[in-house]
């Protein structure tokens, strides 16, 4: 029998997969009790991986929200994003390795390090590539992959054993679709969380652009703990609850100008 952790995983791998699935189904495809089901879907709800349902559970939104086309999402919050990327570039000093990430803010980073020196840029983003490939002093490293046409990104095993076996960076940029002061980071896309993963793993610095649109909202799957991260970049002064999050793990908040 699996452990109860993994039955969530599990479920909410099903009901990804399926859209939807009933409590019936569950008890029987994992022998337990219509109880122990309820309470499987509960906390998978409070995590953001789905929906309940009289009688079951559906795919919640905010893991779709990511079929949306870069350059759709490109446009979205763009000024703010647009602050971010500027205050976070004023962190990279030249001659450093970064990697970022495909995100949308992430892409403002990169185009606020045109014109800078010594840098070598490590990236899963088409966009990035391409915003960078005419500076002359900044080296572009791509991780190479399948491509995720809609997100012009790539992702998959080679992508990520090409990070995790191949390179060190000084930091990493990265962003999400969600955060939450009870459950940590989330993302809407699995192929896209591991890439991310790999690259906390070869980073000294792990920095999260998040505006505050993404505060309180939940995802599927969870990228990582607060503790994985250093610095956040936001656009507006944090206060209260968050400040504690924060300062009680002793992660730098910027603020964009």
């Amino acid at each position: 029998m699996a452990l109860p952790a993994e039955r969530r995983q599990q479920i909410a791998n099903i009901v990804k997969e399926r859209k939807g699935v009933t409590c019936v189904e569950l008890c029987r495809h994992f022998n337990v009790s219509p109880g122990t089901v309820r309470k499987d879907l509960e906390t998978l709800e409070e995590q953001g991986c789905l929906q309940r349902t009289y009688g079951g559970a559906v795919l919640t939104e905010p893991v779709r929200e990511k079929t949306v086309r870069f350059a759709e999402r490109e446009v979205i919050n763009a000024e703010i994003k647009d602050r971010i990327g500027a205050r976070a570039a004023e962190m990279v000093c030249d001659g450093e390795t970064v990697f970022i990430d495909a995100s949308t803010t992430s892409l403002f980073v990169a185009k606020h390090l045109r014109g800078r020196r010594g840098l070598t840029v490590i990236t899963n983003a088409e966009r990035v590539v391409s915003t960078l490939c005419d500076e002359a002093d900044i080296r572009v490293i791509c991780t190479g992959g399948e491509l995720r046409k809609s997100n012009l990104s790539y992702v998959g095993e080679t992508a990520e054993a090409l990070i995790r076996n191949g390179f060190y960076a000084d930091k990493m940029f990265f962003s999400c679709c969600g955060i939450s002061k009870k459950f940590g980071i989330f993302d809407a896309v699995e192929s896209e969380a591991n890439i991310k993963k790999a690259m906390f793993a070869s980073a000294e610095s792990v920095i999260l652009l998040c505006d505050s649109s993404k505060f309180e909202k939940l995802g599927f799957p969870k990228l990582a703990d607060f503790d994985m991260v250093q610095t956040v970049v936001t656009e507006r002064q944090i206060n209260g609850a968050w400040a504690e999050v924060f300062g009680e793990r002793g992660i730098e908040v910027l603020t964009a100008r």
